[in-house]
């Protein structure tokens, strides 16, 4: 069911943001490729990911983490484990690298969304010293809200830093486009908690 969803899902994406029907498009496709596109060790052409962008309910902070291996500030996330539930995936991943363990609120844009995907994006990931080939990232978004009070724990194997940043002043250099997309679309969303 989770993977019937996801094409769904994907398709209502394309509704919410017409701009990026391509790289919906494109993400669909690679699904439909083959079922072992959620296997973390597929290097045909990559894999599919799963990762959650993280506000406070106000809308003013987002939490990142600096990414270990890649030196960039990021949302928390990554492989599926060979589930197509990218939901799941992106919430295992968000407490497994902050320590975090109250669970977030998922922002939805309409009640009909059973996967209230946020962003896509398609990214290349580096060869590493674990003799992993470059290969690219198929990743599927969501956006996290959670109080900026919580208690944070970091995974030290991964995670060198973590950190909430006021969205209009960040302070620090975000070279990722899709981290800096995100941002724009956390902005503009006018988020009820009614």
């Amino acid at each position: 069911m989770p993977y019937i969803d996801l094409t769904t899902s994907l398709e209502n994406y394309e509704k919410s943001f017409p701009k990026e029907k391509e790289i919906s498009a494109q993400i669909s496709r690679f699904i439909a490729s083959s079922e072992k596109v959620f296997h973390n060790f597929h290097w045909d052409d990559g894999h599919v990911t799963a990762s959650l962008f993280v506000t406070n309910p106000e809308k003013t902070k987002i939490l990142l983490m600096f990414h270990k291996k890649l030196q960039k500030w990021l949302q928390f996330g990554w492989h599926s484990d060979d589930s197509p539930d990218v939901l799941s995936t992106a919430i295992r991943e968000f407490h497994e690298e902050s320590g975090i363990v109250d669970e977030p609120l998922i922002f939805g844009f309409s009640p009909e969304n059973q996967i209230p995907i946020f962003d896509l994006d398609i990214h290349n990931i580096p060869p590493d010293l674990k003799r992993r080939p470059a290969h690219k990232h198929y990743d599927i978004r969501f956006l996290g809200i959670i109080s900026d009070s919580v208690l944070i724990e970091k995974q030290v194997e991964e995670v060198d830093d973590i950190r909430w940043f006021d969205i209009e002043n960040l302070g620090i250099d975000i070279e990722d486009t899709g981290t800096l997309r995100m941002i724009e679309k956390l902005k503009s969303l006018q988020i009820s908690y009614e």
